[in-house]
């Protein structure tokens, strides 16, 4: 039987990982007995391919399709990275789905035309060489020293990024690339906010770049975590949890 929820937590995973990076939430919340939901994007995790070119728009539809076939009316979207775009997507176009925001790890600016070029650059050496060059570059900037440190917790993100298809990550690549801008649009969340850096992210999103979106949001509140860069939620489960599900207890009291 299907339980249909009214409101649910929804987790928006990081590129190129799947849902299975918030494995530590999913006990936490079940622990608190908080109902949530996690998606894979097309071509990661357990989720097939997509089978043209897509926007972050679409993939939003694609996602809130599935969580309307569900029931659920309400959301707190958490999104490190790659899942902040989305969330910003479902704010502009769907925001009477939105109780509160956890952003995580992600930026409002656009790719520069630099950064454009880069994803782009990628993309055709994905196409002729694999994923793997790109595995072993996200394993390296995405995370911590202290990550870097622990074998297990790096295996296992190496096995997360492993699953996802050469033709996702290509894919996915191009969506990021033509993201809009969403600057403009911070001024107009008017729901509880936090975001989230990993004080240790050099790289990605530093947490400079971070704190910019809890600037632009009134009330937003911020935290850095420490031993933990591009993936706080999997590098220091505990510190991130901690924030979680006190936010979502506050949002839902």
């Amino acid at each position: 039987m299907r339980v249909f929820m009214e409101r649910a937590v929804l987790f928006l995973h990081a590129f190129p990982l799947s849902s299975s990076m918030y494995c530590s939430q999913f006990k936490a919340l079940e622990k608190e007995g908080i109902p949530y939901v996690a998606v894979d994007y097309p071509g990661f995790g357990t989720e097939r391919n997509f089978p043209s070119n897509y926007t972050i728009e679409t993939l939003t539809d694609i996602i809130l399709g599935k969580i309307k076939d569900l029931g659920i009316k309400k959301l707190i979207p958490v999104g490190d990275s790659m899942g902040g775009y989305v969330m910003f997507d479902i704010w502009r176009r769907y925001p009477e789905v939105v109780d509160g925001f956890v952003f995580v790890s992600t930026r409002a600016e656009a790719d520069t035309e630099e950064a454009k070029k880069a994803r782009y650059t990628t993309i055709e050496k994905v196409q002729k060489e694999g994923k793997d060059f790109l595995i072993d570059f996200m394993l390296d900037a995405q995370t911590s020293p202290a990550t870097k440190k622990d074998s297990k917790k790096m295996e296992k993100l190496k096995c997360l990024m492993g699953e996802a298809t050469d033709e996702g990550i290509v894919k996915a690549l191009k969506a990021l690339a033509d993201r809009p801008d969403n600057t403009g649009l911070l001024p107009s969340i008017n729901v509880p906010t936090v975001v989230v850096a990993g004080k240790d992210d050099e790289k990605v999103t530093p947490p400079d770049v971070v704190r910019k979106i809890a600037e632009g949001i009134s009330s937003a509140k911020f935290y850095e975590i420490s031993d933990s860069a591009h993936l706080p939620p999997f590098e220091n489960p505990e510190e991130f949890n901690n924030i979680l599900t006190g936010f979502i207890k506050e949002v839902w009291k």
